[in-house]
């Protein structure tokens, strides 16, 4: 995975007068998608391991099923399947306090919500996310400011953090994209000597280090989404970590009156009974699904890992195809995907699309990144129109004190403008054989070679 001097272009069908047949895609008939053979017939995931996953599923929920019976649907207070939870993952991350939610987004709403965030404040975040890392901060009538990201590693850039810092700026929120974890270490330096309040979004990152700390400890509250899919799976739900007492009370306040009321709060300030009335806490199913899920983790991320390595070594060297790189300290986790770089565009091959088209054709589940398209289109968060409009129009924020997004967003963000043309994606392959991941690194070499003339 390295540049390579630029082949000279191919044509991407040939000649329409030539007598020989059209290819749809570069010069090489032995592509499948120019008729050829393909490089895998095997689907993901396997049918075993679907089947697998579906039998262990569903015996975490067969457990619940006598509790169900006696009518104890739900749990306010925050106790036994719920507790039990909660002291696994301060276990797994070394925190001292967890607090289980119904979302993802509900941990990142309630960690602003702790850290301070209100009227006329402004969050840096960065541009390539999922959209849910920002618009919690809209919830709290505050602006996000999006940054630019590091090509290298995909996650947010400490010098366009240092950049975009003003008088309003209240809090940095880094997330961790795709379980690599980001320079914790200097951004706290920055946060620390700006005084700003750092949220970890870690919904990608269950179990990933930094320099010997797990992720979620480095800033103020870590947030970690359970959602489906995740390495940590509860179908719908959330945790976050914190070790400042009054940082959990104050998401206590925000949406878990159940566990105020039977006394759970720390009470590090006057607040008596009562909360703001948001029921942020999850369901008890879902927490006995993360239960059993959370014990699965530590296998699934090393299967994962070396599901990685093995695809990075399939394509070492290899022009038009980079694979992000792991800061010197960090450890992946929780992984999500397998997001790759495609620069064959810039050496003469055929458009980010087409290439995936014609990968996919070889039996290969690669896609197009999910965070590099608004609308359908090339684009990332700070070109968003939800980011850009005067939100005193749609959400009744304090007009006197809130931004016009337009405002404060960048009209360019180079490397993540550059690269919502260039990421492409995997399954997480944690489930695969090597043997079928050495094929999607084959599949995928077989086009670039083709295309490139390599």
């Amino acid at each position: 995975m390295t540049t390579a001097t630029a082949s000279p272009p191919v044509p991407l069908e040939s000649d329409p007068g030539s007598k020989k047949k059209r290819l749809k895609l570069g010069h090489d008939p032995n592509l499948a998608i120019n008729g050829g053979a393909g490089t895998t017939w095997m689907p993901f995931p396997p049918p075993w391991a679907r089947v697998a996953q579906a039998v262990a599923l569903s015996g975490d929920v067969l457990g619940m099923i006598p509790r169900i019976a006696k009518g104890k649907t739900t749990i306010g207070d925050g106790s036994k399947v719920i507790a039990k939870f909660e002291k696994a993952f301060k276990e797994l991350t070394g925190s001292e306090y967890a607090l289980a939610m119904n979302s993802g987004t509900a941990t990142l709403h309630s960690a602003f919500f702790a850290v301070g965030v209100g009227p006329g404040d402004e969050v840096l975040a960065p541009a390539y996310t999922w959209h849910a890392s920002a618009t919690p901060a809209l919830q709290c009538n505050a602006t996000p400011v999006f940054c630019d990201i590091d090509p290298k590693t995909l996650t947010i850039d400490p010098d366009d953090i240092e950049r975009r810092i003003n008088q309003r700026t209240k809090a940095i929120c880094v997330v961790h994209v795709w379980g690599n974890p980001a320079e914790m270490d200097r951004i706290c330096q920055i946060a620390r000597r700006h005084k700003l309040a750092v949220v970890e979004d870690c919904s990608h990152a269950h179990g990933a280090v930094y320099k010997g700390k797990a992720v979620g400890t480095w800033g103020d509250v870590g947030c970690f989404s359970l959602n489906n899919k995740k390495a940590v799976d509860a179908g719908e739900g959330g945790i976050a970590v914190t070790d400042d007492g009054r940082l959990f009370d104050r998401m206590l306040v925000l949406g878990h009156f159940g566990r105020i009321q039977r006394g759970q709060a720390l009470n590090t300030f006057d607040f008596g009974d009562m909360s703001l009335g948001l029921k942020y806490r999850p369901h008890q199913c879902a927490m006995q699904l993360a239960v059993a899920s959370l014990k699965r983790l530590a296998k699934l991320n090393r299967r994962s890992q070396r599901a990685w390595d093995i695809l990075c070594e399939e394509l070492r060297d290899v022009p038009g195809i980079r694979a992000p790189e792991t800061l010197p300290g960090a450890t992946r986790g929780g992984f999500q995907a397998f997001v790759l770089a495609y620069e064959g565009e810039t050496m003469g091959g055929p458009p980010r699309d087409a290439f995936v088209n014609a990968v996919k054709k070889e039996g290969i589940p690669l896609t197009a990144d999910r965070y590099s398209e608004l609308n359908y289109t090339y684009g990332m968060l700070h070109k968003a129109p939800l980011f850009r409009v005067d939100r005193r129009t749609i959400s009744g924020a304090c007009s006197d004190i809130t931004r016009d997004g337009s405002a404060v967003q960048a009209d360019v963000l180079p490397n993540a403008e550059r690269l919502s043309r260039q990421l492409v994606s995997l399954p997480r392959l944690d489930t695969a054989t090597d043997g079928y991941v050495r094929a999607c690194g084959r599949g995928i070499r077989k086009v670039l070679n083709g295309v490139l003339g390599s």
